[in-house]
């Protein structure tokens, strides 16, 4: 038997093999400790806003009282955009979290359609901004289960937000009703906005896509609707899209009545 000979073909084919094993470990560590770096700074950044955000409700209260209504509207104003922060920073948090496989759901029984009511009532400042003049929720039969209700909240506010944006004006509708083959609640948030081409909508929920018409979307993090899949995914639910360019789309989220839990 020869000698081994490092020259040869095949170790220099394991050679290369173990080059990029080792770059592979790298880049994941390296993603491991970005997606912590941006669990932090969420984190870090949404505890203060939250504090800021009770001095502002308090002020509310004051000005209220004593009938100061101008100053009124100037907070309720200031505080519809520190809560849209917040949102942005529990959006990164939370994404930072699935990815990091450590989102764990906090299962109550709760009626979506209230949770969603409620939502939609936060989003009336930014309709108002965006044009839209009318948001209607209709719900039919009972729309009561057992999911996390901050991903809900999730959820539904990334739905909602995007189809006041992207809705052209238009009025927004959300319609909630019960299954019962398989029995659980469908969401549907429906606009009659701009609209996704076929070809965009098979990667519209892929995280950093911020695909519309064709066209790339000049705000946000391209976190929203990738989140809200793996949120419903988590749920064992589902969600799909259906729309067309110039005629709007339809954002359709079934969920089970009880998560159950993985494993």
């Amino acid at each position: 038997m020869g000698d081994f000979d490092p020259r040869s073909p095949g170790s220099a084919e394991r050679a290369r093999e173990q080059l990029l094993l080792d770059r592979i470990g790298e880049l994941e560590g390296a993603v491991r400790a970005r997606d912590e770096l941006l669990a932090v700074t969420a984190h870090e950044l949404r505890n203060p806003m939250h504090a800021l955000l009770l001095q502002i409700s308090a002020s509310v209260a004051v000005a209220r009282k004593h009938g100061q209504a101008d100053l009124v509207q100037r907070l309720e104003r200031t505080r519809s955009i520190m809560d849209r922060f917040i949102k942005r920073a529990s959006l990164l948090l939370e994404a930072a979290r699935i990815h990091a496989h450590r989102s764990t759901l906090n299962v109550e029984s709760f009626d979506l359609a209230e949770v969603t009511r409620e939502i939609v009532d936060s989003y009336l400042p930014e309709a108002v901004f965006h044009r839209v003049d009318a948001i209607d929720v209709r719900a039919t039969g009972d729309c009561r289960g057992q999911w996390d209700r901050l991903a809900m909240e999730q959820v539904i506010s990334n739905l909602v937000s995007n189809a006041i944006k992207y809705g052209a004006g238009a009025p927004v509708a959300i319609v909630l009703s019960r299954t019962e083959v398989p029995e659980g609640v469908r969401l549907e948030v429906i606009d009659r906005g701009i609209g996704v081409a076929p070809a965009d909508q098979p990667r519209i929920f892929e995280r950093f896509e911020q695909v519309l018409s064709g066209q790339r979307r000049r705000e946000g993090f391209g976190l929203g609707l990738w989140l809200v899949r793996r949120l419903v995914e988590a749920h064992q639910g589902t969600i799909s899209l259906a729309s067309a360019v110039g005629k709007g789309s339809t954002f359709t989220v079934w969920l089970p009545l009880e998560t159950k839990p993985e494993g």
